[in-house]
């Protein structure tokens, strides 16, 4: 059986949604069988999606997507049972919140949950108050994705010090990856088409840890 990876955080502008999709694309691109469930109330990658399809109609899809719109937290706990039980991997774009009704059925089936992150101090406070919930009540392994990363802000001695602060309090719940720079690459994805040497190689090393972990039991 395949496994559930959740794209998720609380925190907003952190790229989760972009992220969720390339991850995707990687994957399907790498020979992979995959499909993504868009579970967000904003539908933004569903609608990334039906933008891409009027563009490229002829387009063949590297992967279906789904919503859960309009379902109530009884369906979608039985959709997420029926998902387990897929021989190939899921990849799930959460609500950026702690209140949607259906996350409790989606958290828990989940397998694989990959967090976004800024180093600034708003984020790391609304992160560490995500994981802490999170984890006193869900089994999924937690990976943190360092995403948008200004290189030369990066150098400045007050943010290496934010930086390395955030690296010592997220080992306490999951595994840090390394950083993913800010890139016009990244903003130009798009859902239907392949990755382009310059898009891989500018998520391959944050996206190898996790994948590695799909690879652990997953299919292959």
């Amino acid at each position: 059986m395949g496994k559930i990876v959740l794209y998720t955080n609380v925190k907003g502008g952190v790229g989760k949604t972009t992220l969720c999709g390339i991850f995707a694309t990687y994957l399907a691109n790498s020979g992979r069988t995959v499909a993504v469930v868009d579970a967000d109330l904003q539908q933004s990658l569903f609608r990334h999606r039906k933008r891409d399809l009027h563009q490229n109609p002829d387009t063949s899809l590297p992967w279906e997507i789904n919503t859960l719109r309009g379902r109530t937290p009884e369906e979608v706990a039985t959709i997420m049972a029926n998902l387990k039980l897929l021989p190939y991997d899921v990849i799930i774009d959460c609500p950026g919140n702690l209140v949607d009704p259906n996350l409790e059925a989606i958290y828990s089936n989940a397998d694989i949950a990959v967090v976004p992150i800024h180093y600034d101090s708003d984020t790391l406070d609304a992160t560490q108050m995500f994981c802490e919930t999170f984890k006193g009540h869900f089994a999924a392994k937690m990976f943190f994705v360092p995403n948008g990363i200004v290189s030369v802000e990066e150098r400045r001695e007050h943010l290496q010090q934010e930086r390395d602060k955030a690296i010592e309090l997220l080992k306490a719940y999951g595994t840090v990856t390394p950083r993913i720079k800010r890139s016009v690459v990244i903003s130009d994805y798009n859902t239907l088409l392949p990755l382009t040497i310059y898009q891989r190689n500018a998520v391959k090393y944050a996206f190898e840890p996790i994948i590695n972990e799909l690879q652990e039991g997953g299919a292959e």
